[in-house]
């Protein structure tokens, strides 16, 4: 059964601070977090290469993308407005922080299996 997906579309300049996010997420996860690890590598190998083609996200994907990009945000200084200003607009394309956090990653990861 195929799962409902959500397209973000990633725009020329933004591709390198999507993957730029999901690889420091991944950095930052320990050992046990293997299935975390799996979701953020195959996310990174799907990013598209052109923009007019959306990262389609499951349930999954969206809580590791959304993640992640608060994570290198919240890592980001002032100083790196550029960085800051490709993070909130990636982010201002997904859903809410309510709808987001009210996905739980274990389920839908279960759920892949």
């Amino acid at each position: 059964m195929d799962r409902p997906t959500f397209p973000l579309i990633v725009h020329d300049d933004e591709r390198t601070i999507l993957r730029t996010a999901l690889k420091t997420f991944r950095d930052d996860l320990g050992h046990e977090e293997h299935r975390v690890s799996a979701v953020v590598d195959e996310l990174v190998a799907r990013v598209p290469e052109v923009e007019s083609t959306p990262l389609r996200l499951d349930a999954a994907d969206m809580k590791v993308t959304w993640s992640a990009l608060h994570a290198l945000l919240n890592g980001t200084s002032h100083g790196q407005e550029e960085a800051r200003t490709h993070i909130r607009a990636l982010l201002d394309r997904m859903p809410g922080e309510h709808d987001v956090r009210a996905i739980d990653l274990d389920t839908e990861l279960a759920r892949r299996t």
